[in-house]
Order: structure tokens, then sequence, then C-alpha cells
């Protein structure tokens, strides 16, 4: 997981922060990639989907975007 530098910046922050997150890898699990299309309407890595209750999904996919929300969130 992570092969990608855009996929790196983002996982380090995550671990930085010392977030719980699911990962779920693309390159392991061929099935993933439909449900990111179906989703969030892109084969785009990182994503980062974010649920809340009572709100529609939303799908981040630029990893400053993913970033700046988890450390806003965390």
């Amino acid at each position: 997981m992570g092969h990608c530098p855009y996929c790196k910046r983002v996982i380090a922050t995550i671990n930085q922060l010392k977030l719980t997150v699911t990962y779920k890898d693309l390159d392991v699990q061929e099935k993933l990639r439909k449900e990111l299309v179906n989703g969030g309407g892109k084969q785009q890595v990182p994503c980062l989907l974010i649920s809340e209750r009572g709100k529609s999904d939303r799908w981040l996919y630029e990893s400053q975007d993913i970033i700046t929300f988890i450390k806003k969130s965390g």
C-alpha cells in the first residue's frame, strides 16, 4: 500500500496524528476499484470517504484536501 507519493504523504499524516482509519488497497482487492468508482466517480488514489451520520457521503481525492480535512477533524 502507498506506492504513490501522494498516498505516502497522506499515510504519513495519518500516522503522525495517530488516527485510526480503514485502509483499502486497490492493488490487493480488485473489487475495491469498482467500489471506488461507483461511490466517488473516479478511480484515483488517495481517496478518503467521509461518512457522517445524517449527511451524504463525501469523497476527497486530492492529497492536500485529505490532509487538510484530517488535520481539522483529528
